[in-house]
């Protein structure tokens, strides 16, 4: 009896859907790494606008700190006078009398407060950019870059009275407001400051 060996070089009997089949494999493929494109450039974008976020926020607080602490150095200078209503934004420091709810201070912009103009720092119109010096490579000047504040910091001084630890002295509430390059980076950060008088106290106003 002859035996019938299978056919090693014959055509397949369905040639259209062995191909239907590999196409349709190889488009799941390229969907699923068109997928895991998608999701890696979306996670690069997002941590990308995470680290601007903190860097904004970073500088923002340190802006505020510069604020608040030029409001400390100006009550230490002695340059301190009678407390005053204070009902709009100066451009000369000025201790208030004026009672602020404390949630107010974490409303930006500020319709009150005096503006602090950090050093270094070029104002165009609304905008200021602060200017930092970059150490230059080897057999180069130092160049200088500049950062972009939205708007200029500024701080409220507001007089508490005399300071219980001590007869001779006053406490003052300082609280500074900064932006970083965008309205959405702001930092406000707040201080009592205790200034020494060897004959009396800054009485509030009226």
């Amino acid at each position: 009896m002859r035996r019938h060996e299978p056919c090693r070089t014959c055509a397949s009997p369905h040639p259209g859907r062995d191909r239907g089949i590999v196409l349709i494999a190889a488009l799941a493929v390229l969907l699923m790494l068109t997928l895991l494109s998608i999701g890696m450039f979306r996670s690069l974008g997002l941590g990308g606008r995470i680290a601007g976020n903190t860097r904004e926020k970073a500088h923002a607080f340190s802006t505020a700190q510069s604020a608040l602490q030029a409001g400390e150095s100006w009550l230490a200078s002695g340059s301190a006078t009678a407390a005053v209503p204070c009902n709009a934004v100066s451009a000369v420091p000025e201790v208030c009398s004026s009672a602020i709810p404390q949630q107010t201070f974490y409303t930006a912009p500020w319709n009150f407060g005096t503006i602090f103009v950090p050093p270094s720092v070029t104002v165009n119109g609304a905008t200021s950019a602060e200017v930092t010096t970059v150490a230059g490579s080897s057999g180069t000047s130092p160049q200088t870059q500049a950062t972009y504040l939205y708007a200029d910091p500024q701080y409220y001084i507001a007089v508490l009275g005399p300071d219980p630890a001590n007869a001779n002295a006053t406490l003052y509430q300082v609280t500074a407001l900064g932006y970083g390059g965008n309205p959405s980076a702001v930092a406000v950060v707040q201080s009592v400051y205790s200034v020494g008088n060897a004959t009396s106290s800054i009485a509030p106003g009226p």
